[in-house]
């Protein structure tokens, strides 16, 4: 199956001459999707630019849809820590038959469904392997499927002005699937340009009937009644917001029209919202930053990253999440290297308010005790991480010797014994724990 959409990713590339451009500030990245394109899938013409700036990029777009190249663009969802929302819609307004194909690290539903609504094609979440990226490429590049190939079909004369010809594609997708959502939304547009409104709003009210979750029917709703009902008009912009909660314009939208009906406390209400999210926003970008730095200094200067790591954690009070975990763990070394292990522990027992059953917290709990010398404490920490997780000694052998180790100073030798040779099953090869379990044995 893999070789079916090699060649409809070489056939878009060498045959139809298309061109892809990554926006993205990780090198890595870009040097895989290079390998991928050039040495695995064997593409002998030189169809990627890569950019580590949006004017750079939009500059390419331009220039390679302008000589008539299909143009395909990866684009990071974070930037230097900062949306690309904007860059997607820009994109996506200017050059609607670009695909766009965003790239981003483990994110929400909502975020998805965000991602999908201001124009992605296609959502990679990092890190992925070459056979997904390959797959992912040919779905995005050529739909699979007879009824998604009309679909495009139908939206490139569309955007051609060609629209008895769309109704008639409209016509052929409804004799294979009647009520397909998608083709009443083609049939719609089509009566919408054609100067039929009226039948036009029966095809998205029953596009959105067949599937009330497909946002396209909603927001042409939305925007039949913008000028001409204030009622229906916030009934559609509030199921859009339930369905995709993230764009922030759209509930100052809401709150707007609220203010026009006089209903201020309502108002107010999507107004705060927006506010909240758009701080959500900001907190995401100054994460980025001050991460960057704190992790830039952490072997450096343990000191100054101790200072960003702290500062990060105090901007997110009150928002924490145990996506933020990782923080904790990296102000906890900081605080290590310095000698400062006490600081370290309460470190990790405010982390646990977060994460409350996190065995690594409770390991790296343990190890600031170790520091400080205080085994006993280390011990009950390192049998709390046992307890959370009874695998996280086979998670690395170091971890294994570390807990071994101190449960033996305690006297607990028979837990030492047994963690030792449970260990031994995954790491069979570390001579530090065979030597443990001589130890033991002795």
């Amino acid at each position: 199956m893999a070789s079916n959409y090699d060649h409809t990713v070489r056939e878009y590339f060498e045959d139809r001459s298309g061109h892809t451009i990554l926006l993205s500030d990780e090198p890595s990245f870009y040097k895989f999707l290079r390998g991928t394109l050039y040495k695995i899938l064997a593409i002998r013409r030189d169809c990627l630019s890569y950019f580590q700036d949006q004017s750079g990029a939009m500059s390419e777009i331009q220039d390679k849809t302008g000589e008539g190249f299909p143009v395909l663009i990866f684009v990071e969802r974070l930037l230097k820590g900062k949306s690309s929302a904007d860059f997607v819609q820009n994109t996506r307004q200017l050059f609607p038959n670009v695909k766009i194909i965003i790239l981003t690290g483990e994110t929400s539903e909502d975020e998805l469904i965000f991602l999908h609504e201001i124009g992605a094609n296609n959502i990679i979440t990092k890190p992925v392997s070459v056979d997904s990226l390959v797959q992912k490429l040919a779905f995005t590049i050529k739909p699979q499927g007879k009824l998604n190939q009309l679909v495009q079909v139908g939206k490139e004369l569309l955007r051609k002005g060609e629209l008895e010809k769309v109704m008639h594609v409209s016509a052929k997708i409804l004799e294979i699937k009647p009520d397909s959502p998608a083709a009443l939304m083609l049939l719609g547009d089509a009566l919408s340009g054609l100067g039929r409104r009226k039948e036009a709003l029966k095809a998205f009210m029953k596009a959105h009937e067949q599937s009330t979750v497909f946002m396209e029917p909603i927001k042409k709703l939305a925007e039949f009644y913008k000028d001409s009902d204030s009622e229906q008009y916030l009934l559609y912009l509030k199921k859009l917001d339930k369905i995709s909660p993230l764009n922030t314009e759209r509930k100052c939208e809401i709150g707007r029209v609220h203010l026009e009906r006089e209903e201020l406390e309502t108002a107010e209400d999507f107004f705060d919202q927006a506010v909240k999210s758009s701080i959500r926003e900001a907190h995401s970008y100054i994460s980025q930053v001050m991460s960057g730095i704190a992790e830039s200094l952490i072997d450096v200067s343990p000191s100054m990253a101790e200072k960003y790591y702290s500062k990060l954690l105090l901007v997110k009070a009150g928002n924490l999440t145990a996506e933020d975990l990782e923080t904790y763990n990296r102000l906890g070394i900081a605080m290590r290297k310095q000698g400062k292990w006490e600081m370290a522990v309460a470190n990790y027992k405010e982390a646990l308010k977060v994460a409350p059953n996190e065995a690594g917290l409770y390991y790296n709990i343990g190890l600031a005790y170790t520091d400080g010398k205080e085994y006993a404490k280390c011990a009950q920490s390192f049998s709390k991480a046992l307890k959370s997780d009874q695998e996280i000694h086979k998670t690395s052998s170091s971890v294994a010797r570390n807990i071994a180790n101190v449960f033996l100073k305690v006297g607990m030798t028979a837990e030492a014994k047994s963690l030792i040779e449970d260990s031994l099953v995954v790491f069979s090869d570390d001579s530090k724990l065979k030597a443990l379990q001589k130890k033991v044995a002795n």
